[in-house]
């Protein structure tokens, strides 16, 4: 075998194992030996990809989006393996970074033209992401996401970013290794790979994964209307003309905070807490993606 597909069946609202079934012909036909598998859990996503190494397979493919990008990107990452992305999900800011369009048949073919991008990571302690670390109101806004009965999307993310925008305490931090040092009440302080997040949200517009650098956010304290009108310009990028708003890079950015704050990676809850260093691995991970492709916006 050369090449393990792996489905998450949760991804996509639960339809992302029947999308990525429609371009099974396609793909077999690139790759005769294909081998498909279905994960159980977030964390047999990490396994699954990390036997494929193991076992020397080229390529893993996963259906799914961010979050199931995030954990095979840390069973592949650092590895000769090649990953690939059918962007079944509903946030698929890492499969758009390296030109892979929505559409799962073209995004199909295009992964079937073996073109290989070197895209950088993110490194937290021992866990990989590939999009987003984001400290503040991210957190309180996934729990309303994870509990929540409507379908995950750009209609569902915004929601939650605005309902816990009206409730969220801004939490004080110090973050360093990116520019000016700062120090300060947050809303949410994002350490970005990608350009965007959640969907499509352009949280650091300058931002690319072939660059070897992380790009910083940092939404400070400010008045609730004017976080409002922050959001809303957030949603096209320009946020980070605003006042107060900062902007940096840095290859290595440390976090610290009076108590420990809870860490999000590519839009998934975790255990880690500030403090924390977080450093970019560049070229780190194979990526599968639009031969010579550019981003893909919005």
């Amino acid at each position: 075998m050369s090449t393990r597909i792996i489905i998450n069946p949760t991804a996509g609202a639960g339809r992302a194992a029947t999308r990525a079934v429609t371009v099974r012909p396609l793909l077999e036909a690139a790759w005769p030996d294909l081998e498909w598998t279905e994960s159980h859990s977030h964390h047999h996503v990490t396994e699954l990809a990390a036997e494929a190494v193991q076992s020397g397979y080229e390529r893993v493919i996963v259906a799914g989006g961010d979050g199931t990008v995030h954990f095979a990107a840390n069973g592949v990452a650092g590895t000769p393996t090649a990953l690939g992305v059918l962007p079944v999900g509903s946030g698929n800011d890492v499969a758009a970074s390296v030109g892979l369009p929505k559409d799962v048949w073209t995004a199909a073919a295009m992964l079937t033209e073996n073109y290989i991008h070197y895209v950088d990571v993110g490194q937290v302690g021992s866990r990989l992401y590939c999009c987003v670390l984001g400290v503040g109101m991210d957190t309180p806004a996934l729990q309303v996401i994870n509990a929540s009965w409507m379908r995950r999307g750009k209609f569902l993310y915004t929601w939650a970013a605005l309902r816990t925008l009206c409730s969220y305490q801004p939490q004080p931090l110090t973050i360093s290794g990116a520019g000016t040092p700062f120090e300060g009440e947050v809303f949410f302080a994002a350490v970005t790979n990608t350009r965007t997040y959640a969907g499509g949200f352009p949280i650091t517009p300058a931002a690319a994964v072939h660059d070897g650098l992380l790009d910083l956010c940092i939404i400070p304290r400010m008045g609730r209307l004017r976080a409002l009108a922050t959001f809303a310009r957030l949603m096209s990028g320009m946020h980070v003309q605003m006042p107060g708003i900062v902007s940096s890079q840095g290859v290595c950015i440390q976090l610290a905070s009076d108590r420990p704050l809870p860490i999000t990676l590519d839009g998934e809850l975790t255990t880690l807490t500030t403090p924390a260093e977080v450093r970019v691995l560049p070229g780190a991970l194979r990526l599968l993606g639009a031969p010579h492709g550019k981003e893909v916006k919005g």
